[in-house]
């Protein structure tokens, strides 16, 4: 393998922030595996995406791509997902956990005692969460035995601010604390573990609203920092390309403001802006470890 070539696992890459973050990773010398569970359009929403798609727009681009279908709340399958990326390659440099589902009515807000519990929990935590602490407890082994590689998570500033719901809040805290905490056991083996704040994306939910100027007068303030799917995985790209992970390990980032600290700009050309002022910043974690 060429000193370029990297091996990257992006789950839930079907559409929206995973499969962006896969095409601005998609360069030559780069081999791509991206999960999800569609198989074809319309398999699991009416959004448009599906994983075989994903993959050959990646390969589009000249990196070879694989697709695997993968239920990630069913952990057997994501032990097998790793395994057979180890099997094939012999080792993980990235994994990207992003796989997610948004249930139909979170954005019809209720207070916390008027929503759903299994069914939220299911998709924001059970899924959100825990799949993605899955997916690392199984890369790490390989990644500590080689003495390289990093583990990233997508999470949101509903970490610290509300947004949504309850429920949503406390999955995207545990990404940030799950980040914190990896990255003190992993650090000593040259292992990062970090997580990435996205501002307002405009995914195939979205972007059907900003055409039609649909969206609320509130979200007028937002268009400013708005980031394109791709804009994750260009930052990604520049963090490998700069040997920035391990300066990164240890806590989150938002995407506008570490893509201005590595010359990154997004699809357009544009900086998106921070929504830091008003959302607030992630939390530091302290060096105190009891164990």
């Amino acid at each position: 393998m060429s000193e370029k070539q990297r091996v990257i696992v992006v789950t839930g890459a079907s559409r929206g922030v995973g499969k962006g973050t896969a095409l601005g990773l998609a360069r030559e010398g780069h081999i791509l595996y991206l999960s999800g569970r569609s198989k074809h359009q319309g398999h699991t929403t009416e959004l448009p995406g599906f994983v075989q798609q994903a993959v050959d727009e990646a390969s589009a681009r000249g990196a070879q791509a694989h697709a695997v279908i993968c239920d990630h709340q069913d952990d057997s399958q994501v032990r097998r997902l790793i395994q057979r990326v180890l099997d094939e390659q012999g080792r993980i440099d990235l994994l990207v956990n992003n796989v997610y589902q948004v249930p139909d009515d979170l954005l019809a807000w209720k207070p916390f005692w008027k929503r759903p519990v299994n069914a939220h929990w299911q998709a924001m935590i059970d899924l959100g969460l825990r799949a993605h602490y899955v997916a690392a407890h199984c890369a790490a082994p390989a990644m500590v035995q080689a003495g390289q590689g990093a583990i990233v998570t997508i999470s949101s500033p509903a970490s610290r601010a509300y947004i949504h719901s309850v429920i949503y809040g406390i999955g995207k805290a545990g990404k940030d604390k799950m980040m914190q905490d990896m990255a003190k056991e992993l650090r000593e083996h040259n292992v990062a573990a970090f997580g990435l704040w996205p501002g307002i994306v405009k995914t195939e939910r979205l972007q059907p609203a900003l055409d039609a100027d649909a969206l609320p007068p509130e979200y007028e303030v937002l268009k400013p920092g708005m980031e394109s799917p791709e804009f994750t995985g260009r930052i990604l790209f520049a963090v490998l390309e700069q040997e920035k992970a391990m300066s990164l390990s240890g806590r989150s980032w938002w995407n506008s403001e570490l893509a201005k600290s590595l010359g990154v700009t997004d699809i357009d050309g544009t900086q998106p802006e921070s929504y830091a002022e008003f959302m607030g910043n992630p939390a530091i974690a302290t060096e105190t470890m009891i164990k």
